[in-house]
């Protein structure tokens, strides 16, 4: 057997009273006469008493022990205990006392980083936005598919991004950069459907500055066959309000532990809902000038939404902006029935989808009007000419975008479990 299973905790640091513990803790950091310990529930600090607790204080930061104790007023006293693993060489790097930090330092060291209560916090905030995001979709009877993460072919529409490709049997394949197709495809068998889908992209190095770019990112990527915009727009609306509203009244401690925000945010429906051509009319007289046809820039929407100071939808954006999947809108085929949820300070767009074209010729000409080469969409192009997919509705929900906003984080890498950001390499 080996050492480590022969010791067993009876306490967690987090729940630690005056009284004898036994722990299994790390060595975070040493001082005169106390230390800081850590276990999966946090740091705690005591001051160090007794005879057997000098040899604590010789042990390298991240050496694993078993301690016996007596604890009193946040004195530990040592009444036995054994190394489980000591390190070969010192931790250097301090996550402790972990004060401003950049994204790009924090992608260099958020192994380490994850250790420090506010971003394992952070971490634990992501895993709960996930889990309540999926149990409000099985509870509207949607399935959840497990995404592909290599295609032939991959979402053609990623706006300035660039994709990443991959040799498969000697093949060209794509890392996927979105589930679009599939889940169109899939929406023709279960009507409801929906992937918790990790996206791969090469994003301009200059995105990094925009606070919400990654380009490992993961997206609730949702589609309903035979449903309209506004059902689609309702049902992310009834999502948000419900898994912020859970988030706010069972897991507020972590909202605080975070630090960013004084209070948790409860996002409550319905949001205002503008045409693009209104929001270009008011980036217009907010000092923002943009071309008809382009994507508002990020300035744009943060003062379009900070206008509104709420949540707000951006409806019908212009065909030659989007991909070819959107459904032009019958009453003026120049836009799409299309949206985006921009979020208000300065977070910008977390949610984009409309209503999907599912008509042969239609799609095809999209695809070319695009530029892009037909054999490469040859098997989505062959079930849309045979009717394997149907109309359709859907969105994508960026999870690391929602949890920022909810944290309150300044850039969306502190809201994410070793970040990948646009233009930094050799980061874990």
């Amino acid at each position: 057997m080996p050492i480590f299973s022969k010791y067993k905790r009876t306490t967690l640091l987090k729940e630690i009273s005056d009284g004898k513990h036994e722990i299994i803790v790390w060595i975070a950091k040493k001082k005169e006469d106390s230390i800081v310990l850590r276990d999966p529930s946090g740091l705690k600090e005591f001051k160090l008493t007794g005879r057997k607790t000098s040899g604590l204080l010789k042990q390298p930061l991240e050496t694993l022990l078993w301690i016996k104790s007596r604890i009193k007023d946040k004195e530990l006293e040592v009444l036995d205990s054994k190394v489980i693993h000591k390190p070969y060489e010192e931790r250097k790097f301090d996550y402790v006392d972990l004060r401003k930090i950049s994204p790009e330092e924090f992608a260099k060291y958020s192994p380490w980083i994850l250790r420090n209560p506010k971003y394992a916090a952070s971490t634990k905030l992501l895993f709960l936005i996930t889990r309540y995001s999926r149990e409000f979709l099985y509870g509207e009877d949607f399935i959840e598919l497990l995404p592909p993460m290599i295609s032939i072919v991959s979402d053609p529409g990623l706006r300035g991004a660039k994709k990443l490709r991959t040799k498969y049997y000697g093949v060209e394949y794509e890392l996927t950069s979105s589930v679009i197709m599939y889940k169109q495809a899939s929406a023709a068998v279960f009507e409801k459907v929906f992937f918790t889908a990790r996206n791969i992209r090469e994003e301009p190095p200059e995105n990094i500055k925009t606070g919400r770019h990654l380009s490992e990112f993961t997206q609730l990527d949702i589609e309903w066959a035979l449903s309209d915009i506004d059902d689609v727009m309702r049902l992310a609306e009834q999502l948000i309000y419900t898994v912020t509203k859970l988030v706010a009244d069972k897991y507020s401690e972590i909202i605080y532990m975070i630090g960013e925000r004084k209070e948790p945010v409860v996002l409550k429906p319905p949001f205002p809902r503008i045409t693009y051509d209104e929001a270009l009319e008011l980036a217009k007289k907010l000092g923002y000038s943009i071309e008809w046809g382009k994507e508002l820039s990020h300035e744009a929407e943060t003062a379009v939404a900070e206008y509104f100071g709420t949540p707000i939808w951006i409806i019908g954006y212009p065909v030659v902006s989007r991909g070819f999947y959107y459904l032009p809108n019958p009453e003026d085929p120049k836009y799409n029935l299309d949206f985006n949820l921009i979020l208000p300070e300065g977070y910008g767009e977390v949610l984009d989808g409309g209503t999907r074209e599912y008509r042969y010729p239609q799609v095809v000409g999209r695809i070319k009007m695009l530029g892009e080469p037909l054999e490469k969409y040859a098997w989505f192009i062959e079930l849309v000419e045979q009717g394997g997919i149907p109309p359709s509705s859907g969105w994508g929900l960026g999870l690391e975008r929602f949890a920022r906003y909810v944290a309150g984080h300044k850039h969306v890498a502190y809201a994410t479990p070793y970040p990948k950001l646009p233009g930094i390499t050799l980061s874990p």
